[in-house]
C-alpha cells in the first residue's frame, strides 16, 4: 500500500533517490518554495520577465534547488525571447516607418509633377525633400544643356566656387542608341567615394561618399542630383536604389515632358507666325500694294495737270486706306479675341456681329444647336480660327448676298461647323492656286487636323462656297458613361 501511495505521489520518471528526498523536505521548505513559485509567476505575469526564483543553499533541498534553477532557467529563455521579439518589432517598425516615408516622398514627386509646370522649381524642390530623406550634408542637382554637357540648377550646402564643377556621373552611364536598344534600360543609381579636393575644399577633409540618383527617360540620362552623405550611410544596396531609382524615372519623365512642351510652344509659336504672315499677305499686304500702285499713277496723273483725274486718284488712295485701316482692326480683332472668358458660342455670335458691321447689305444668319459643353481652350481657340478665317475669305472674296453659320453638337462627343455663302464660289484658277492667294485655306485645315477634326470645303463657280469642320470630343466622365451604355446594349 505504501509503495502504491508513493508512486502516485510523484511523477513516474522520478527516480528512487529523488523520491527519497521529497519524502524528506519539510513541509516548511515546501511550503515557501510555493510561495515563492507563486511571487514569480505574478511578476512574471505583470511583464517582470527579470524576475528569478531564489536558490536554497540547504542541501537537504536538493530538488527545490534543481527546480529553481529551471523555472529560472526558462524565465531567461523567455526574456531572451521577448528581447528578440522587441528587437524585431523595432526593426519592423523603422523598414516601414522607411517605406512610408519613401511612398510619401513618390507621392509627392508625383502630384508635384502634376501640379509644378516649372522644370527648375520641381527640381530644387525635389533636391531640399532628398537632402532631409539621406541626411545629406550638401547636394546639388544638375540638369543636360548639351550634349555631353550639364549645368547646375541649385545646390545646398555648397560654396560658390562649387558652381564651376562638373557633376559626378554613374559609372555605367549610357545614351539611347539611333536603333532604341536602350529604350527599356535603367542607368543604376551609385554611391561612390567623394573626391579628395571636394573633401577638403568643403567638408573641411570629413571623408564622405556621393549618392548619385540619374534623372533618366529611356535610357537617357537628362540630368543628374549629386547627395554627399556619410561613408556608412547605406550598407546594403537595396535600402537606396528602388527608392531612387522611382525617383530618378518620374522625375527624367518630367524633365523630358517640359522639354517636349517647350518644343511644341515654340513650333506652335511658328505656326501662329506663319499664320499671321498669311492674314497679312491675304489683305493687309496686298491693300498696302495698290495703294502704292495708286501713289505712282497719281504721281503720273499730277504731272498730266488734269485735276478731275487727280481728284479721283486721291479718293481712290482714301478708299484703299479705309479699306486698309479696317483690315488692320480685322486682323487686330481677330488676333485678340479673348478666349476662355466667353463660352465658345458667345465668341462665335461677336464674331458673327463683327462681319454684320464690315458687311453691310450681306444677311447673315446664326444657326446654334450647341449642348452646354465646355470644350478645351485649345479645341475653342481653333475651332473660333477657323470661323473667322472662313468668314474673312467671305467678306474679300465671296461677293455674296447671304452667309449662315451653323453649329451643331449631340449628347456622343460629335460636332459639325458649316459656314456658306451664296457668292461666286472658286474658280478653277483659284484652286489650282491654294498655297498663292488663298493660303487661308490651308491654315484652316492645318487648323482641324490640331483637334482631329476634318475640313472640307466645297464651291463651284458661281454656287457659293461651304466650309464644314467636324471633329469628335467627349469628356472621361461622359466617355465612362457611354461605354458602359455601349456595354449593356452588347449584353
Amino acid at each position: 500500500m505504501n509503495n502504491e501511495k508513493n508512486n502516485n505521489s510523484h511523477p513516474a520518471n522520478n527516480s528512487p533517490k529523488q523520491d527519497e528526498t521529497l519524502q524528506a523536505l519539510s513541509k516548511q521548505n515546501l511550503s515557501d518554495f510555493m510561495s515563492q513559485l507563486s511571487l514569480w509567476t505574478q511578476k512574471i505575469r505583470a511583464g517582470e520577465l527579470s524576475a528569478r526564483i531564489p536558490i536554497p543553499n540547504d542541501s537537504g533541498q536538493d530538488v527545490i534547488t534543481e527546480l529553481s534553477q529551471d523555472i529560472n532557467f526558462v524565465a531567461e529563455m523567455l526574456g531572451s525571447l521577448s528581447s528578440d521579439a522587441e528587437l524585431q518589432l523595432q526593426r519592423h517598425t523603422e523598414h516601414m516607418a522607411q517605406k512610408n516615408k519613401s511612398l510619401e516622398t513618390l507621392y509627392d514627386v508625383v502630384t508635384s509633377i502634376n501640379m509644378t509646370r516649372d522644370i527648375q522649381t520641381l527640381l530644387t524642390h525635389f533636391l531640399h525633400t532628398m537632402t532631409e530623406l539621406v541626411g545629406a550634408h550638401a547636394a546639388a542637382v544638375y540638369l543636360e544643356a548639351e550634349k555631353n554637357t550639364c549645368s547646375l540648377i541649385a545646390e545646398i550646402g555648397v560654396d560658390a566656387d562649387f558652381n564651376n564643377r562638373h557633376p559626378n556621373l554613374p559609372e555605367d552611364t549610357f545614351t539611347i542608341s539611333d536603333n532604341g536598344e536602350n529604350d527599356q534600360q535603367t542607368i543604376p543609381v551609385s554611391i561612390i567615394p567623394c573626391p579628395k579636393d571636394i573633401s577638403d575644399s568643403c567638408f573641411n577633409g570629413k571623408p564622405l561618399s556621393i549618392l548619385v540618383v540619374p534623372l533618366q527617360y529611356r535610357g537617357k540620362m537628362l540630368g543628374v542630383y549629386n547627395l554627399y552623405i556619410d561613408e556608412n550611410r547605406f550598407e546594403k544596396k537595396s535600402e537606396y536604389e528602388s527608392l531612387f531609382t522611382s525617383i530618378g524615372r518620374h522625375l527624367g519623365i518630367a524633365v523630358e515632358k517640359a522639354r517636349l512642351d517647350d518644343e511644341a510652344n515654340a513650333l506652335n509659336i511658328l505656326r501662329e507666325r506663319s499664320s499671321f504672315a498669311n492674314e497679312l499677305h491675304d489683305s493687309l499686304a496686298q491693300t498696302l500694294a495698290s495703294i502704292k500702285y495708286q501713289i505712282r499713277v497719281l504721281d503720273e496723273t499730277i504731272h498730266q495737270e488734269d485735276e478731275e483725274a487727280t481728284w479721283q486718284e486721291l479718293e481712290r488712295i482714301e478708299t484703299s486706306i479705309d479699306e486698309a485701316n479696317s483690315e488692320l482692326r480685322a486682323l487686330i480683332a481677330h488676333f485678340l479675341l479673348p478666349i476662355g472668358e466667353h463660352s465658345l458660342t458667345v465668341s462665335v455670335e461677336q464674331i458673327v456681329e463683327r462681319f454684320k458691321q464690315e458687311c453691310d447689305g450681306v444677311q447673315v444668319y446664326l444657326q446654334k444647336e450647341w449642348p452646354n459643353t465646355s470644350l478645351p481652350t485649345q479645341i475653342e481657340l481653333q475651332v473660333i480660327r477657323i470661323i473667322q478665317e472662313a468668314l474673312a475669305n467671305a467678306r474679300k472674296h465671296s461677293e455674296a448676298k447671304a452667309v449662315r453659320v451653323w453649329m451643331r453638337g449631340d449628347e456622343k462627343g460629335h460636332y459639325t461647323v458649316l459656314i456658306e455663302d451664296d457668292g461666286i464660289g472658286i474658280s478653277e484658277r483659284q484652286k489650282q492656286n491654294a498655297n498663292g492667294e488663298h493660303v487661308g485655306l490651308s491654315v484652316m485645315q492645318d487648323r482641324a487636323s490640331r483637334i482631329g477634326g476634318i475640313l472640307s470645303i466645297e464651291g463651284e463657280p458661281g454656287e457659293g462656297v461651304q466650309v464644314r469642320l467636324e471633329f469628335d470630343y467627349l469628356p472621361d466622365a461622359l466617355q465612362d458613361k457611354q461605354n458602359k451604355q455601349n456595354i449593356s446594349q452588347d449584353l
